[in-house]
């Protein structure tokens, strides 16, 4: 603890980082909700102002749920339940969620199952990976692509995949990656900064629940594979 101020020179990181990311869709809410209050504007134009307002709502909840299960994990607090997921539910409700971010960029988000198997996982746990996730490949990747997520089997495990078609990250950055507040210098839209935290939060929730997350460097972008454990007591693509 630092004598000086109260606060470790980790503590003083996050809350700079936490900070950084909260400021960005607050300041554009602010903004566009005293314009709707100032401005005479057409139906269209009103409809346009509440979507942009929408949008950065929706992207705010997702940063503060990612904080704060950050800070579960880091004080020991998650509360854990597995249960039989059919991973197609999660898949998509997650990208109806962040569809106004994808289409943004005149981006789609395709989702493809070539086992129907269920896994364990906790749903909360797993809707938080892989928001962060799909969020990050929006960010990342060319606009009038199609991100791709997909349920698979591998080696005896569930494998979800987040691929994005972006410029990839450098082999140098791979370690730093998955690190708190390791950010990696790719391309990336003013509107969509970012410290890290939420890949580095995704990694350690996949953990929690017995997975692991990992990534493969393509030239045409990069994919973030997701492994977790096999359900054997249900399945829930029959019911």
């Amino acid at each position: 603890m630092d004598a000086d101020n109260g606060l470790s020179n980790s503590s003083q990181q996050m809350l700079a980082g936490i900070a950084h990311e909260l400021k960005t869709p607050l300041t554009l809410i602010s903004g566009l909700s005293s314009e709707l209050q100032s401005q005479r504007l057409n139906p269209e134009q009103f409809l346009q102002y509440v979507q942009r307002i929408q949008f950065s709502s929706d992207r705010l909840l997702g940063l503060v749920d990612t904080i704060l299960r950050g800070y579960e994990l880091e004080q020991d607090m998650l509360d854990l339940r597995l249960e039989p997921i059919n991973p197609l539910v999660v898949m998509e409700e997650v990208a109806q969620e962040l569809l106004p971010h994808a289409r943004k960029q005149a981006q789609l988000v395709a989702i493809t199952s070539k086992h129907k198997q269920t896994l364990l996982a906790d749903k909360g746990c797993l809707h938080a990976v892989l928001f962060n996730l799909l969020d990050n490949a929006i960010k990342y990747s060319q606009p009038e692509t199609t991100i791709e997520l997909e349920a698979r089997l591998r080696r005896g495990q569930a494998q979800l995949v987040v691929k994005d078609y972006g410029h990839g990250i450098k082999r140098t950055d791979l370690k730093k990656l998955f690190s708190q507040f390791g950010r990696v210098q790719r391309p990336v839209p003013q509107w969509a900064s970012t410290t890290g935290l939420g890949l580095y939060v995704a990694k350690q929730l996949t953990e929690a629940m017995s997975g692991s997350l990992e990534l493969t460097r393509r030239r045409d972008g990069t994919s973030f594979l997701i492994n977790l454990p096999l359900s054997t007591q249900l399945n829930l693509f029959e019911v």
